[in-house]
């Protein structure tokens, strides 16, 4: 199995979460992560918006392990970018948009054919998208 890791499981690692290590430990041994840029970048983002000081390098201390351990980061391409076009176009039409960047999140798993990873129940609206809840059993 091959899981997209969504910012909110990234961040419940980070913090030790024990539902989600549990879950981590139970994946099969060919299991495969994988980090959405997008995730990466709302990851920086938590960082650089905190003023310096302890609490700053403690999640730049963070993210740095987050990503030297990551198995791949994976980026937006020209399909990635047709499969949000598609995503968005769809959740217009059936009056459920949701943020943006979960729409890139989406279109990332079903380009590289991966579960995603998410507490964000509005991802349940893209049609076709598996997700899995690590914080719930």
């Amino acid at each position: 199995m091959k899981y997209l890791l969504d910012t909110n499981h990234l961040s419940h690692i980070q913090r030790r979460d024990p539902a989600v290590l549990a879950k981590l430990k139970t994946l099969p041994e060919d299991a495969s992560l994988y980090i959405p840029v997008i995730a990466q970048a709302e990851l920086l983002a938590g960082v650089q918006m905190l003023p310096d000081g302890r609490r700053k390098r403690e999640l730049q201390h963070l993210y740095d392990a987050t990503m030297r351990d990551a198995a791949e980061i994976i980026p937006i391409d020209s399909r990635v970018a047709e499969r949000f076009a598609f995503i968005f176009a769809q959740l217009r039409r059936n009056g459920t948009p949701i943020e943006t960047n979960d729409i890139w999140v989406g279109a990332i798993a079903f380009v590289h054919d991966l579960t995603v990873a998410s507490s964000d129940a509005h991802l349940r609206f893209i049609d076709g998208l598996r997700v899995e809840d690590w914080t719930s059993h």
